[in-house]
């Protein structure tokens, strides 16, 4: 029976990595949703997306795979000739599967991508890349950001505009459905992996509970993956030492890391 992979994310549409990924090496993920994504304001976005401001931006920023699926709906109400005007753009992203979308929905021009695995070092490429001066370009963002990004683009000069497109809420049922799922696999031994720390302060409390029945893990007693050194310290900052850190936010090297463990 294939080994369970608890994995705290909203499974990514149309498909996504970390699924594959684990199913091409005999486990069997289970997604935990922890976040609800919605638009900020779809009717101000597609207004400022038409406007000549944005029209004649060059270059835009957008670092989530969610926030580009809200920058898609938005287009769909938009007309063919300006959307072709938009796909014209330079897109600059952090990860490859966000870079993969923004290719997938149109975008030709798509730059960081795997090259930078954070905000910093897109930062870092953007400025290797259009030298110094005072660019113009936009960042598309969700209410809550870090704002590392922004304030390396504005050290450097640039002529940075920040729109707000989405918000994220945590679900009303996280600690449900965690607890459903560790009772269904908890005999075989599940990884559960975190992706961010966003949404998972009850699954955390769970965790370093203390147990007395065993209707729920404790920590130190289940592997623990984190995607990220950020992630790592949160959980470390939380009493959770994860089993595995990722090298790379992706999903080979996250699946990598807990082979690495087997061999």
């Amino acid at each position: 029976m294939a080994r369970p992979v608890l994995l705290l994310k909203n499974p990514s549409t149309p498909s996504d990595p970390y699924d594959e990924e684990f199913r091409r090496h005999g486990y069997h993920p289970v997604f935990i949703p922890l976040l609800h994504h919605s638009h900020w304001d779809r009717n101000d976005t597609i207004g400022y997306l038409t406007s000549n401001e944005f029209l004649t931006t060059p270059t835009f920023i957008i670092t989530s795979k969610r926030g580009v699926e809200m920058f898609d709906d938005c287009l769909s109400d938009v007309d063919e000739a300006t959307r072709c005007e938009i796909f014209g753009k330079t897109a600059y992203t952090v990860g490859p599967a966000t870079a993969d979308e923004l290719s997938r929905i149109g975008f030709t021009n798509v730059r960081g991508g795997e090259q930078a695995g954070n905000g910093r070092k897109l930062a870092e490429i953007i400025y290797q890349e259009l030298g110094p001066g005072n660019h113009r370009m936009v960042f598309f963002t969700g209410e809550i950001r870090k704002d590392i990004l922004p304030k390396a683009l504005l050290n450097y000069g640039f002529d940075l505009t920040e729109r707000v497109i989405y918000k994220t809420e945590d679900r009303d049922d996280i600690e449900d459905q965690f607890t459903q799922a560790w009772t269904q696999h908890r005999d075989q031994n599940p990884w559960i992996v975190f992706f961010s720390p966003q949404g998972t302060e009850s699954i955390v409390a769970t965790l370093t509970a203390p147990r007395q029945s065993g209707e729920a893990p404790a920590a130190g007693q289940v592997p623990v993956a984190s995607i990220g050194p950020t992630t790592e310290e949160y959980l470390k900052d939380n009493h959770i030492t994860p089993t595995v850190v990722a090298a790379k936010p992706t999903a080979k090297s996250l699946v990598d890391a807990i082979l690495s463990l087997a061999q």
